[in-house]
């Protein structure tokens, strides 16, 4: 069963207790393997025993949805990897999503988001966009956290996700990010941080200064805080599980097909390549 796990004498508790009891959105931004899943289990539950209903956005759920058979023959998935229209159309959906929550539920309501950013995935929320979902998501009340674990802590995460992928304790382990995908992601921030001036060396292994320079890079068009995570927190369970008192955003068979459509129709082929591949230049 799920418990509170996190040393109630620690600054990571206090900082959840006042995003759990203060924001109306808390998104935690970051790469696959850096513990998001766990935190976001934590923060929820401290939430929900201040009171608070608790919904959650997560990378994984809301793309399902758009992974049909019709178009996963269009838009297939390559070596683990979400097409590029698929990525686009959710981080799309993503924005109006959240608007639309926001406009229908009270105020002891929070929505906490799962938002790995890298590659385009849930990008959109943090681009200052000329839309209804714009002054919200700029407003001191949605706050993005950047959890930045320690080398040491980095290489406990993954070795754990090898672990529950191999065996998994709970159905989206086993749907989780492979110990190799995580590296090319981790590449992938390094090579980032390599263009912007942040490092010397694009093919550099995990370094938390490098991570955490390219995440506020990212989130400079939002209030965000980052968050060291030097201690190995370990769950009874699978992180995943969670007794939630709200709802899981999700988007609907129409709204999927709307926002397929507009992609297939703003973008050529090559016009969507270049788009995601440019998601991190703010």
């Amino acid at each position: 069963m799920s418990e509170i796990i996190i040393p109630t004498n620690s600054t990571l508790y206090t900082t959840f207790q006042q995003l759990a009891t203060g924001q109306r959105l808390v998104f935690l931004a970051g790469l696959p393997g850096t513990g998001k899943s766990l935190l976001i289990q934590q923060l929820a539950m401290l939430a929900q025993q201040a009171g608070r209903t608790v919904h959650l956005l997560q990378w994984d759920v809301t793309r399902a949805a758009f992974e049909t058979a019709v178009n996963l023959q269009t838009y297939p998935e390559i070596n683990g990897v979400t097409h590029p229209a698929i990525r686009k159309a959710v981080g799309l959906w993503a924005r109006t999503a959240v608007h639309h929550w926001h406009q229908t539920h009270a105020p002891h309501h929070l929505l906490i988001g799962e938002v790995p950013l890298i590659g385009n995935r849930l990008t959109e929320l943090t681009q200052p966009l000329d839309d209804t979902a714009e002054p919200l998501l700029s407003d001191p009340s949605c706050c993005f956290v950047i959890p930045t674990p320690s080398r040491a802590v980095r290489q406990v995460i993954e070795d754990a996700r090898a672990r529950s992928i191999a065996k998994p304790r709970h159905e989206k382990e086993a749907r989780d990010a492979q110990p190799n995908v995580l590296q090319l992601l981790w590449q992938e921030v390094a090579a980032i941080g390599h263009q912007l001036g942040l490092n010397d060396d694009k093919n550099l292994a995990y370094d938390p200064g490098v991570y955490t320079a390219v995440y506020q890079h990212l989130l400079q068009h939002r209030h965000h805080q980052t968050l060291p995570i030097d201690t190995v927190l370990t769950p009874n369970g699978s992180a995943y599980a969670l007794p939630l008192n709200g709802s899981e955003l999700a988007a609907t068979p129409a709204e999927v097909n709307a926002i397929m459509q507009q992609i297939e129709t703003e973008f050529t082929g090559n016009e969507l390549e270049t788009a995601v591949a440019n998601w991190y230049r703010i």
